[in-house]
């Protein structure tokens, strides 16, 4: 590994290492510096920089590096933003360190037209200094797609601010009340455009932030009323004592919990539909009072979720079933992890368009995604436990060949698929991690596991040297592994398109049994 690539992933791992050692009150800010901490890393690797940028650049990460480390993740976040304009050629005004530290928070972020939103805004981190002068807010309102390819989406104004003090926003953070403006049921984005004003105003671009918004009239009153329906639902079964359909009804009810999460700004809905997934609850509940399990019936993509045993929450994941399957015989079942900033849903709905799916139609396979507790969290701790609840509970409902159980991951995923199998080697037939990389003093816990490693030797995320050094490693403790380094393969392209070669792995291994190794 380059000297240059160490560095640039260096800083990954420091506030990785921190992330994992994160309280609950500041696991939202470690997941924010995570993120950018690859943003920065990939732009570093990226960008062309002459000798005095790039030792600038590299004193800020390490402040960065040693905020991570001391779980100050807003003073880590400060100092990649300012890198990364750095970079950009950008100079580090107040206003552009405004719009790195500046947060919008919804009161709410689902509601019908008429409605009031109460928008506060904040901020991540201090400025070092403020912009001069009073500052001016431009709120409005915007379709989050265009009617057509050719047409320009409209903005709607909501409302102008004129005169907003210069931001102490940490300590007394501004909330704008605006109304919503009938408009169509959709899904918006609500921006807020904060800029300079008054006569010593400069010319600079606005510190600019959204936050999702849907509109849908009538939804509330559905929601509540099949709320009102589940607990009358799990007492009748409880009466009956009937355990499988109580496992089942986490499912139905997490599909009504969508409407509190997406307004509560937990969960993107931009690919939710609110109104079938509330028609697929309300049959649900009335199977589950009939005394039937509403989805083992069900083939296709859908949603499941359990009640965790860590701390009693709806947990999601996504279940592929294909038209094949027949519940008198065993099938296989491939774990699918997502990347960094993904959720459950990636898997299916993203890589091409759910190209994934079709594959598992094609070969017969069953594919459950977890959701892992967060779009952030390294399949580490709660997470990881998360994925193996997953797979139990596609186990209980589904018939699951034990020794043709497989998994998957790219990037974050990739770690997780290596991890995860590390910690419980005798699980899992094969695994296929893509783009990403593990700890080599560990692979000998897996050498009896087939593995395909893909990688494309122009990542600039997750440097490719991560997975050599896995491949060498399992390599030398008798691992069969094959590995493809995809020439010009960048960090995202690289998972589709080998999807193929996934599944003529998968297709051609079942479980061995695992060796005791030490590492």
């Amino acid at each position: 590994m380059t000297c240059r690539l160490k560095h640039a992933f260096r800083l990954v791992a420091v506030v990785l290492a921190a992330l994992l050692l994160a309280v609950a009150a500041c696991a939202q800010d470690a997941a924010r510096a995570l993120q950018m901490s690859v943003a920065f890393g990939t732009l570093k690797n990226t960008v062309a920089m002459n000798a005095e940028t790039r030792a600038e650049v590299e004193r800020l990460e390490k402040q960065a590096r040693a905020a991570a480390a001391d779980r100050n993740y807003a003073g880590a976040v400060k100092q990649m933003a300012q890198g990364m304009a750095l970079m950009r050629g950008e100079p580090w005004t107040p206003l552009r360190a405004l719009n790195a530290a500046l947060v919008v928070k919804l009161d709410r972020a689902v509601v019908e037209p008429g409605q009031a939103i109460e928008v506060t805004l904040s901020q991540l981190f201090p400025l070092d200094e403020t912009p001069r002068g009073k500052l001016g807010a431009k709120l409005s309102l915007m379709v989050m797609a265009p009617p057509s390819e050719d047409a320009k989406p409209q903005e709607a104004a909501l409302k102008t601010v004129e005169a907003l003090e210069p931001p102490d926003w940490m300590a007394k953070p501004p909330a704008i009340r605006v109304n919503v403006p009938e408009v169509a049921d959709g899904n918006y984005r609500l921006f807020v455009a904060i800029a300079a004003a008054g006569e010593d105003a400069v010319a600079e671009a606005p510190a600019r932030r959204f936050a999702p918004v849907h509109v849908e009239r009538g939804l509330a009153a559905r929601v509540a009323a099949l709320k009102s329906r589940l607990p009358k639902t799990g007492a009748k079964l409880k009466e009956e004592s009937n355990s499988g359909l109580l496992a089942a009804l986490p499912a139905a009810e997490y599909r009504i919990a969508l409407y509190d999460l997406a307004s509560a700004g937990e969960i993107d809905f931009t690919r939710i539909s609110f109104s079938d997934e509330l028609k697929e609850a309300a049959a649900a509940l009335d199977a589950l009072e009939a005394g039937r399990n509403p989805w083992t019936a069900r083939r296709g993509d859908f949603r499941m979720a359990y009640r965790s045993k860590v701390d009693n929450t709806l947990q999601p994941y996504r279940l592929f079933v294909p038209a094949s399957y027949d519940g008198g015989k065993p099938h296989p079942l491939i774990l699918a992890l997502h990347g960094m900033g993904g959720t459950e849903n990636a898997y299916f709905d993203g890589y091409e368009k759910g190209q994934f799916k079709t594959y598992a139609e094609q070969r017969g396979y069953l594919v459950a995604c977890p959701k892992g507790r967060g779009p952030a969290s390294m399949y580490a701790g709660d997470a990881a436990t998360d994925v193996l609840d997953v797979l139990a509970e596609v186990r209980r409902d589904w018939n699951i060949d034990p020794d043709c159980i497989y998994l998957t991951g790219h990037s974050m995923g990739a770690y997780g698929t290596w991890s995860l199998a590390m910690a419980n080697p005798e699980v899992f037939a094969a695994l296929a991690p893509v783009a990403g990389g593990g700890n080599p003093a560990w692979v000998g816990k897996i050498a009896h596991i087939p593995q395909l490693v893909v990688h494309g030797d122009a990542d600039k995320t997750v440097p490719v040297e991560r997975s050599r050094a896995m491949v060498e490693a399992g390599k030398k403790a008798g691992a069969q592994i094959k590995y493809i380094e995809v020439p010009g393969g960048d960090h995202g392209s690289v998972a589709a398109r080998t999807f193929q070669e996934v599944f003529d792995w998968f297709d051609a291994h079942r479980r061995k049994p695992a060796k005791a190794v030490t590492p």
